[in-house]
């Protein structure tokens, strides 16, 4: 009787955790219901909101279309897996795209959380450590803000915690070739879908699977023959795996970079010509500054709310013998992506996503210890302490931080009052043609309108061909032009250009100014 109370008061702070989680992600919801997807990272919410609108309207899936800068307006990244589902509930229910797809993106981030427990669960049998480790990724305030954006992201990560668990199955008890073949191929198939929805999200996991294999094999003598043989379905689903995942990317992304390179500007984002701006240079990944300057101050505070605190709970995990290794495996899978994509990293906040579970793993680590460490000193309350700390720490950077933001986004800005001009006064099948809003999808998704969104980087030839025909609107009418500061006329030729295009585009109609832009409307 005795052991069964100390069981159930060790379940205790997970689900403190759990419990505060559920309601802080329905506020967020509800708060954020009725405003546009631009609370944070607007230009790729937006983008991702573009091609779900799309797709609703009964555009091709596979090749779906991004209209945002020109014809033929496909510009695919990831598999739309998530743009699909979003796409068929708003269908389906008649409700916005923002909000089918908040709600897809919440339904996988619920399942990232039971996904988390029942890799923990597959790894140790242990229900308070599975209750702490998702409770502490379900209370992170960043998990939460995100796990409810517009974005790609709890998709990947769902579909990476599935193939993690299969793999972690596998390793368990022994088991029946049918089950075992399930196994397998549960692992392939999510490991395929979440690096066609995300690769850069599935290389965490898989860096994960890796480093956690080397760990085992470290400590139980891996190199010999009967290790090996019992190892044999884990090895084997796993390379298979990596595999399948190769395989299949090649082909989707051969798919992909075709339909983007049939336009000039298209072009300048295949994956080839990006490939050093995801990678970065080894000066970002060896400067100093990167790792103080952006990991630890701006990235370390995902986790909780606060980088000085992570780094208490990190050190603590690091100090404590019985979680020592696990906790350096996770963080090792924590910083793998950043090292690797490091300028992705540097530029976008939201591409913490694909790593913050391994540091709230820490976080979960560590206050599964404490409460083995109080229920040995007869001191079980502090455990609880702990949680109610970072229960209102998360509360806190929810309030002071993403709540902000999104109030913020309720109030319309000078693209949304652009937007709502152009959409009351231009025809629903007219292009919009944008200078100095860089290739931002914002624009495009509040007016409803395909666009020519022209960034400040665009080649010289792009220009050139702009300025001589209108074979970037694929043949459909001009609806409207916007000129806001920008720097595309940065020599005397690509000034030339400009100028012929503003030209040619705003013959014969009124400019009017919203804020710092001048928009032609042609009615």
């Amino acid at each position: 009787m005795i052991q069964d109370i100390d069981s159930k008061r060790s379940h205790v702070p997970g689900k403190i955790l759990l419990y505060f989680a559920a309601v802080m992600l329905v506020a967020l919801l509800v708060y954020g219901w009725s405003m546009p997807p631009v609370d944070a990272s607007g230009f790729r919410q937006t983008q991702t909101a573009l091609s779900i609108d799309w797709i609703a309207r009964g555009f091709p899936v596979l090749s779906y279309i991004t209209p945002v800068i020109g014809a033929p307006w496909s510009i695919p990244f990831e598999f739309p897996l998530y743009q699909w589902l979003a796409a068929i509930l708003a269908n389906a229910t008649g409700m916005g795209v923002d909000n089918s797809a908040r709600l897809v993106s919440a339904v996988f981030h619920v399942g990232c959380v039971v996904m988390v427990y029942r890799v923990v669960l597959a790894i140790r049998a242990d229900r308070a450590l599975a209750l702490c480790i998702a409770g502490a990724f379900a209370a992170s305030p960043y998990a939460l803000f995100w796990g409810r954006s517009v974005m790609i992201e709890s998709t990947a990560v769902f579909f990476g915690l599935v193939f993690v668990w299969a793999l972690a199955r596998l390793r368990g008890a022994p088991l029946g070739y049918p089950r075992m073949l399930g196994l397998g191929l549960v692992a392939v198939l999510s490991a395929v879908l979440s690096a066609l929805v995300k690769v850069t999200t599935f290389f965490g996991f898989a860096a994960f699977v890796a480093l956690a294999f080397a760990w085992l094999a470290l400590r139980e003598h891996g190199w010999r023959p009967q290790w090996l043989a019992r190892q044999w379905p884990l090895l084997a689903w796993g390379a298979l795996s990596a595999l399948a995942v190769v395989a299949v990317m090649t082909q989707w992304l051969t798919h992909a970079d075709a339909l983007k390179a049939q336009s000039p500007l298209g072009h300048e984002i295949t994956s080839s010509a990006l490939s050093a701006w995801n990678y970065g240079t080894l000066q970002q990944k060896l400067d100093p500054a990167t790792w103080w300057g952006t990991v630890f101050k701006k990235r370390f505070s995902g986790a909780v709310g606060s980088n000085w605190v992570f780094l208490v709970f990190l050190v603590v995990g690091l100090c404590a013998r019985p979680i020592r290794a696990a906790v350096l495996v996770l963080l090792v899978a924590y910083l793998a992506p950043v090292a690797v994509f490091t300028n992705l990293h540097i530029a976008h906040p939201y591409y913490q996503a694909a790593t913050i579970v391994f540091a709230t793993s820490i976080v979960g680590l560590v206050v599964w210890w404490s409460i083995q460490r109080a229920q040995a000193s007869g001191k079980t309350t502090r455990p609880i302490w702990l949680v109610g700390f970072l229960c209102l720490l998360s509360l806190g950077t929810l309030g002071g931080s993403y709540f902000k933001r999104m109030k913020e986004a309720r109030e319309p800005g000078q693209v949304a009052q652009i937007a709502a001009v152009v959409k009351a006064a231009t025809p629903e099948d007219s292009v919009i043609v944008g200078f100095g809003q860089d290739w931002s999808s914002e624009l495009p998704y509040l007016a409803g309108r395909r666009a020519v969104m022209v960034p400040d980087w665009a080649p010289t030839t792009a220009l050139a061909s702009m300025a001589a025909s209108d074979a970037a609107l694929g043949g459909l009418p001009l609806g409207a032009l916007v000129e806001c500061p920008n720097a595309i006329g940065s020599d005397p030729a690509r000034s030339a250009h400009l100028q012929q295009i503003i030209a040619r585009y705003s013959a014969g109609v009124s400019v009017q100014t919203v804020g710092q832009c001048q928009v032609w409307l042609h009615r």
